[in-house]
């Protein structure tokens, strides 16, 4: 990777006037050296992004994740040079091409030919060479006769199908895409991915912004974390997403700290789980992951659990095919009105492989009462084939207001190994039966 950044942000920032009435822009406009705008009585300041420092490094792919008005769509129409900043600087060293939020970027009353053009004269593409290009861009769209009908009729996924097309058929250096790949169905999305990891083999930077924390995980090098503006956190994209589920799901009380195992503890079990409050059993378990994350308000603590390998206590390494059973022991300092528990199993990169919790199935969960306890069974077949998976555990309270509420998340708490007879790839373990018959006539 080059040691100099294809695009280097240097205290960018963007700031917004919301005037309390349309007349008063006008004013604004007329009497910009009156005392009047000093005074703000006019309008008010909304920051949408706070001095920030930012570099994008060649072949990169970086995501950028955050919540909801956390600045990730006014950052990159910066960058694509579609918005202004209110301060500080935007160096971008390369051809960009950008697929920003459905509608920008096209004429609605010209035809998809027309703004195909438009766009490759507006990147400095002559039309010779956009003529030579145009086949493949409506190949890869797949929207056949219609690319001659003006794109206002268009449906948002022809709209997005094209405007996907265009953008990486400008060879970009930079490729910038919004959140508009959501819109699209899921196999023109896995085209569109399969398509980028083959600019990223060229070299090609990949800057895109998405919800989807699965999606940050598998494809890019580096996450961006915004928060209220700001660059929140910056690296692997598996810790970025960590802490993207800590803003996301937990409320005031912040991060908590994991409980102490100090103690006797052989004394104090109960169907081999731990009855000692004080001691945090988890952490004396086999395949317990020193390097969980762990978030909520704890008023329920996941204390314990045992982990059986075909009804016999977990102490090695399982087979792909292995029937696990995962005892889990909660207990409750406080009251939880609503509780959700889930499983999630991941591979060793972060992608799920599977996950299920007591809401979604719709099974009835008691109210968590201060001092009381739940014990919880979780029965599944390990069918993934041979690797390093993690399971994560979650408590939550299913809050009307607030969606649900982190109570305690244990995310890469057990750490699995999984072996296998055969050396097949992927995850899941279909057991394919292969066969040759050399002799057979065709």
């Amino acid at each position: 990777m080059s040691s100099e950044p294809v695009i280097r942000i240097q205290q960018l920032s963007k700031s917004y006037r919301i005037y309390n009435r349309p007349i008063d822009r006008v004013l604004e406009s007329v009497l910009h050296r009156s005392g009047l705008r000093k005074s703000g009585t006019r309008f008010r300041e909304i920051e949408a992004l706070k001095p920030m420092d930012l570099d994008i490094y060649p072949g990169e792919t970086v995501g950028i994740i955050g919540q909801n008005g956390s600045g990730k769509s006014t950052l990159l129409q910066i960058i694509s040079g579609t918005l202004y900043p209110s301060s500080g600087s935007v160096e971008v060293n390369g051809r960009l091409s950008a697929l920003l939020e459905l509608g920008a970027g096209f004429n609605p009353n010209f035809s998809g030919r027309e703004n195909a053009y438009l766009n490759g004269s507006i990147m400095g593409i002559s039309r010779d060479e956009m003529a030579r290009r145009f086949d493949d861009i409506v190949e890869f769209s797949g929207i056949g006769e219609f690319i001659d009908q003006p794109v206002k009729t268009y449906s948002s996924g022809m709209y997005v199908r094209l405007a996907f097309a265009v953008a990486i058929h400008m060879d970009p250096d930079i490729l910038v895409v919004d959140e508009a790949l959501s819109v699209g169905d899921v196999r023109f999305q896995n085209k569109c991915f399969r398509k980028l990891r083959e600019m990223k083999a060229r070299g090609t930077t990949t800057l895109f912004v998405t919800h989807s924390s699965d999606l940050i995980v598998r494809h890019c090098d580096r996450a961006v974390l915004l928060e209220k503006g700001r660059v929140h956190a910056t690296g692997d994209p598996a810790d970025v997403v960590n802490e993207y589920l800590n803003l996301l799901f937990n409320n005031d009380e912040g991060q908590v700290k994991v409980l102490s195992a100090d103690g006797d503890t052989q004394s104090h079990e109960k169907n081999g789980l731990i009855t000692d409050r004080s001691v945090d059993g988890c952490r004396l378990r086999p395949f317990y992951n020193a390097a969980e994350y762990r978030w909520g308000d704890q008023r329920g603590q996941i204390q314990d659990y045992v982990l059986l390998i075909n009804d016999e206590p977990a102490s090695s390494m399982c087979q792909s095919g292995d029937q696990i059973d995962l005892l889990l022991r909660v207990v409750f300092k406080d009251d939880v009105a609503n509780p959700i528990l889930g499983l999630t199993l991941k591979t060793s990169d972060g992608i799920v492989v599977y996950g299920a919790n007591t809401r979604d199935r719709k099974l009835e969960v008691p109210a968590g009462r201060a001092g009381n306890e739940f014990l919880i069974r979780y029965r599944f077949p390990i069918n993934v084939v041979g690797g390093d998976y993690f399971i994560s555990l979650g408590l939550a309270d299913d809050d009307e207001q607030k969606d649900n509420l982190a109570v305690d998340r244990r995310y890469d708490l057990i750490h699995l190994q999984v072996k296998a007879e055969q050396r097949d790839f992927g995850i899941a373990a279909l057991n394919m039966e292969m066969s040759i018959d050399s002799g057979a006539e065709l």
